[in-house]
């Protein structure tokens, strides 16, 4: 569904993933959306306000859960699967053939009642004014050689990655003080909800009506930045070990490059920056 996104407006689903994991939410929402968008257009957060205040918003108006890993599939809520479609239908109107971060936020207005939209009411973004905006701008966002597309690639485990998402995968990382400890993957017991839903708080198999206990249901995770698989494994090092913070987990590769020394795109790697 994602064809005509523009890199930016890519970025932006992938960091509003990131953002529901950090709150704790079996799902994107509206305001996951929002905090992505203001993370990735300077020119959005220009006009709303900063990431930080849009955050301060967000915790007033949600409850505190704790974080789940990043590997945990986290589906759009019905709620933004129309704001993703409102984007689309905003993009046709104004005669723009890509969709940008701009279709992005004013998908987010028409969603009236969506909690993205009060918060953004409340900076005094405006709808009809935004589209006149827009309309006589043009796209924000043109499509075709970027800077990001010019990163290098960088190899890991063999395998050439895109310079850029993996650099923007390692800022999420670096930007917070988590403690990294190297351990040896275990599968992990799970709590199973009829429509799939899944928790590692295993108490709430207490309650057979809505959850079921799955004994080690969980697996495998991903390393966070280059998607290696982890497993339980004591022949293979590279696959039954790695990082983690408690939550996600990173593999022994990406770990020695780019989390325990310097920072890999600093002026060593100055092409990267």
């Amino acid at each position: 569904m994602f064809e005509r996104y523009t890199e930016k407006a890519r970025r932006v689903i992938f960091f509003a993933r990131y953002e529901a994991s950090q709150f704790g939410s079996q799902s994107i929402e509206s305001e996951h959306l929002l905090l992505g968008l203001v993370r990735e257009s300077k020119e959005i957060a220009r006009r709303v306000g900063s990431q930080e205040s849009i955050r301060e918003q967000v915790d007033k108006n949600t409850s505190a859960r704790p974080g789940v890993s990043t590997s945990v599939d986290l589906p759009l809520t019905r709620e933004c699967k129309r704001i993703l479609v409102w984007a689309t239908d905003e993009a046709d109107r104004l005669g723009h053939r890509h969709i940008g971060t701009e279709h992005i936020f004013l998908g987010l207005l028409r969603e009236k009642d969506c909690l993205a939209a009060r918060i953004l009411r409340e900076t005094g973004a405006e709808l009809e004014q935004l589209r006149e905006h827009y309309a006589k701008e043009g796209p924000s966002e043109r499509v075709g050689p970027s800077r990001f597309r010019k990163a290098p690639p960088i190899k890991i485990h063999d395998f050439e990655w895109n310079g850029a998402t993996i650099r923007e995968r390692v800022n999420l990382l670096r930007q917070s003080n988590w403690y990294w400890e190297r351990k040896n993957w275990k599968s992990r017991d799970l709590a199973v909800r009829e429509d799939g839903r899944l928790s590692f708080d295993v108490n709430l198999a207490r309650n057979p009506k809505e959850f079921a206990l799955r004994r080690n249901g969980w697996k495998s995770d991903q390393c966070f930045v280059c998607e290696w698989t982890l497993f339980e494994s004591e022949d293979r090092p590279d696959r039954g070990t790695g990082y983690t913070n408690g939550r996600d987990w990173v593999c022994i590769e990406c770990y020695e490059k780019f989390l325990s020394g310097p920072d890999y795109f600093g002026s060593a790697h100055s092409e990267m920056t």
